[in-house]
């Protein structure tokens, strides 16, 4: 059994640890301040298969947690890595198979249907619909639709994949939202 100051250096670690990931990984996207934030770097503890190296910048919309808001899912982050080859549908597919099956936990079991990943390639980077298994929430599943934009920053030597993602279709006013979502690294 673990006596108290064995339990306060613990906490202290992983507070100190987090802080320190926190001061690596400079945010690269500025959001309204109701917008809630958060940054992992590669490789992710959920997916380690995804093999970037960088980090994942993310926003979420204010009510992205609440299933009756318009906002449920709805949320938006940046993949800031070094210099890989373009994005393609099979890496992507692939990126996100291994993201989604992590995140939810359905890698750990056997009951859950894998994630299901669909992208089209369009003149702006990707279009994606994306079949998930939601065990935060609903207990479900779920289509996630998804905007997937790629540049490269030649001043920060930085791949930037940017990924925009709702269960509303894309012609629902939702889509606007992410308008207030904005890349604050300069690349020219």
């Amino acid at each position: 059994m673990m006596n108290k100051r064995s339990v306060l250096i613990i906490v202290l670690f992983t507070i100190t640890s987090m802080l320190s990931i926190a001061q690596e990984n400079e945010s690269v996207l500025s959001s309204p301040d109701n917008w809630k934030s958060e940054i992992i770097p590669f490789p992710l503890g959920f997916a380690p298969s995804i093999d970037f190296v960088g980090f994942e910048d993310l926003r979420f919309s204010p009510n992205w947690t609440d299933s009756t808001s318009q906002e449920f899912w709805t949320y938006t982050f940046v993949w800031y890595i070094e210099k890989d080859s373009p994005m393609t549908e099979s890496k992507l597919t692939e990126s996100f198979n291994a993201y989604y099956n992590g995140l939810m936990g359905v890698d750990n079991n056997d009951q859950l249907d894998k994630t299901v990943c669909l992208f089209v390639k369009t003149d702006n980077g990707f279009n994606g619909e994306m079949r998930v298994y939601d065990r935060f929430f609903t207990k479900d599943y779920m289509t996630l639709n998804i905007i997937v934009r790629e540049t490269f920053c030649p001043k920060t030597n930085k791949q930037i994949i940017f990924c925009d993602i709702s269960p509303k279709a894309f012609d629902h006013a939702i889509w606007k939202t992410f308008d207030d979502v904005k890349l604050s690294v300069e690349c020219e």
